[in-house]
């Protein structure tokens, strides 16, 4: 992809009303819970019934909450 190719593409993105953020470095905290959930997504495919409710207790954490993921981690 050529720089032109690049900043059209960009253009275009900001154009439809998307938005440039620059995210913030993910802490140790961050990681940990990024690997559980992996962990449990993988689990949950094999049929663990715990892993699956796991899952659904994050997904459900994550609904109550007034801003997004990608919100809380703008800088």
């Amino acid at each position: 992809m050529t720089r032109e190719e690049m900043d059209a593409a960009i253009q275009k993105y900001l154009d439809d009303g998307g938005e440039i953020i620059t995210l913030r470095e993910a802490t140790a905290k961050d990681q940990a819970k990024a690997h559980r959930r992996v962990y449990h997504q993988d689990k949950a495919m094999s049929g663990s019934e715990r892993s699956k409710d796991a899952l659904a207790q994050a997904d459900a954490k994550e609904k109550t909450m007034i801003f997004s993921r990608t919100e809380r981690w703008k800088a």
